[in-house]
């Protein structure tokens, strides 16, 4: 097993500020925050090692797309060919640890770096909650996770809302809806079979001892390769439709997750999208970014949801938020949610600017 990360010294925590001074150069302040700090932390890893090390080829196959969508030149169909290549093998075969995205796609990171903010973020709150589920030591394990999210919430800026939005952001935000899906069909297969697979193992986390958990993992990753990545979902998968006993405990935490899973989405479309020059692919990305965010979710209208070829939704996305009779809220996509209407689907996002150029 490898050797546990030293956790900070409380005098860190509430800032571990290395201020990066370039803005002057045209990049942004960077104020980096660590995680929470609890004795649960890289539990999930040191147990599940195999189960941790799984997600690996999501986070590299997203980043990684992006910076090859940074240069559309002629050869571009080819690499994207030679990457999905690169992608499976790291399913099969997965590094020791993460690769982080400023070297997965530094380029990409660089000209969207809050985004890329925003996603590490809230993969660190992904990290914690299946520490959280995965350590026997947590007796609370709801109050632990709420503690979590308040500590991530808490970067309101960075964190995605707490709203459930379904899939209208990404099927309705823009005109560069669809474009990833259509021009890569195969990657973006292995994005949404990946967006199955985080939630799937959160529901394999919801076991209530550590031998069934384990079994449970095991059963996850088996019919990820057999099954899901053989044939991936046609529509992006939310987390309650997944993991509805985990998105009963923490509804706020679904709903966060299908946005960063959208916001993934988006990104992808807006880098695919032959509408927009380089510079207007940042502008959008950030646009999205901030009315995804957690800071702006009480001013924000989500975008009507088209109908129609491409735009296809679960069943799941009609399924609105839900107040039970005991105050919990069960979030959009579980299965025991009201279903709601299309016209519940149908407030308009503010328009944004329009494309100018090629993209080239």
């Amino acid at each position: 097993m490898p050797a546990r990360p030293r956790t900070p010294s409380p005098s860190h925590l509430a800032t571990l500020a290395v201020t990066i001074a370039i803005t002057a150069c045209g990049f942004p302040q960077r104020n980096d925050v660590y995680r929470l700090s609890a004795p649960y932390n890289f539990e999930f890893y040191d147990t599940h090692e195999p189960a941790a090390r799984s997600f690996y080829a999501a986070h590299f196959a997203h980043f990684g797309a992006y910076e090859l969508l940074m240069d559309p030149g002629p050869d571009l169909d080819q690499r994207m060919v030679e990457f999905e290549s690169q992608v499976r093998a790291f399913v099969v075969d997965p590094p020791k640890f993460e690769p982080p995205a400023d070297i997965v796609a530094p380029s990409w990171t660089r000209m969207a770096f809050e985004t890329g903010q925003s996603m590490d973020w809230t993969h660190m709150l992904h990290s914690q909650l299946y520490d959280i589920l995965t350590d026997e030591r947590v007796r609370d394990k709801q109050a632990a996770g709420e503690r979590a999210m308040a500590y991530y919430l808490s970067e309101a800026e960075t964190a995605f809302s707490t709203r459930g939005y379904g899939h209208r952001w990404m099927e309705g935000g823009g005109p560069w809806a669809g474009a990833f899906r259509e021009t890569y069909p195969a990657v973006n297969g292995i994005l949404w079979a990946y967006h199955w697979h985080h939630a799937a193992v959160y529901e394999a986390l919801m076991e209530s001892d550590a031998t069934s958990r384990a079994a449970e993992l095991d059963r996850v990753i088996r019919v990820f390769a057999d099954s899901v990545l053989a044939d991936p979902p046609t529509v992006m998968p939310l987390t309650a439709e997944v993991a509805p006993r985990f998105s009963r405990m923490f509804p706020a935490a679904a709903h966060i997750f299908d946005n960063l899973h959208m916001m993934h989405d988006v990104a992808n479309d807006v880098m695919a999208s032959p509408l927009y020059t380089l510079p207007e692919k940042a502008a959008e990305i950030a646009r999205l970014r901030d009315l995804m965010s957690y800071a702006l979710q009480d001013e924000t209208s989500a975008p009507a949801m088209p109908m129609g070829p491409g735009h296809e939704m679960s069943p799941a996305s009609m399924r609105m938020p839900t107040l039970l009779p005991s105050g919990e809220w069960l979030p959009q996509g579980h299965p025991d949610a009201n279903m709601g209407s299309m016209q519940d689907m149908m407030r308009e996002l503010p328009p944004g600017p329009a494309p100018g150029g090629d993209a080239r």
